[in-house]
């Protein structure tokens, strides 16, 4: 059985291809060119297609790729959806597929805040209150393994994937970086709008910025991540927020 893995350069991407003997094919789903090269490979009838999307509508783009597996024989689509309490149809044409739906990533405690946890010991977001259960990678790529080799340990084809616990970002400053990590780490609450502005100054798109920032304004108002800890189509993580600051300690050491 083989496996094609698209952003296999994405934190999910690289997990996964951690479990599964993997070797790198270019592909672009901005450019048609390299779409076939994937299903050139001597030895290697794609089997399944894990898909990973950079762009914020991806399906325009991703669609004749996905019309060239169907014509390649490849039986099962495994997609890393975002927002965990949005629902999908999934693909048309009465595809096998898998929409994984995990909620905030563990991981960006260190990728969107770690800059400022290692310069200035604090971090900005707009949420003091919400409880989130926030999922590691590694959780995320094992539920996209079940998917591929044994969906029977899923709860359904569009699960939740949820970490272990409800943590609140001043809990996670106060009780795992702060004491984890041997200094004084500070949340520090933004406005919507302050966060969109944050987003921008990094390159991200306007509207994506956007919704970004109203992802995290839902999640404060209305408590969408501790809903979902009881929503029968969530799959649980193991790695706690504590036992994964522990395992990545090293990327918030002071610059």
């Amino acid at each position: 059985m083989t496996t094609l893995i698209t952003g296999g350069a994405s934190q999910t991407g690289l997990a996964l291809a951690a479990l599964l003997q993997t070797e790198g094919i270019p592909l672009d789903f901005t450019d048609p060119s390299t779409f076939e090269a994937p299903f050139s490979v001597e030895g290697h009838k794609i089997n399944s297609v894990y898909l990973v999307f950079a762009e914020f509508d991806p399906f325009p783009f991703a669609k004749p790729f996905i019309d060239l597996a169907v014509e390649k024989g490849v039986g099962r689509f495994v997609i890393l959806s975002a927002g965990g309490r949005r629902t999908e149809k999934g693909p048309d044409k009465g595809l096998d597929y898998v929409s994984l739906r995990p909620i905030w990533f563990t991981e960006n405690l260190s990728r969107n805040y770690g800059y400022g946890i290692k310069q200035y010991n604090s971090f900005q977001n707009t949420m003091s209150k919400a409880r989130v259960p926030l999922i590691a990678v590694e959780d995320i790529a094992q539920a996209a393994f079940y998917a591929i080799t044994d969906i029977s340990k899923l709860p359904n084809r569009e699960p939740i994937l949820v970490g272990p616990e409800l943590v609140s970002y001043p809990e996670v400053d106060r009780c795992d970086l702060t004491e984890t990590l041997g200094r004084q780490i500070t949340h520090i609450t933004i406005s919507q709008d302050e966060l969109v502005k944050k987003y921008q100054t990094y390159g991200i798109p306007d509207a994506l910025a956007r919704y970004l920032a109203e992802i995290e304004g839902e999640e404060e108002t209305m408590g969408v991540g501790e809903a979902l800890m009881k929503d029968p189509r969530t799959l649980v993580g193991k790695l706690g927020v504590r036992d994964w600051i522990v395992e990545h300690k090293e990327e918030f050491a002071p610059a």
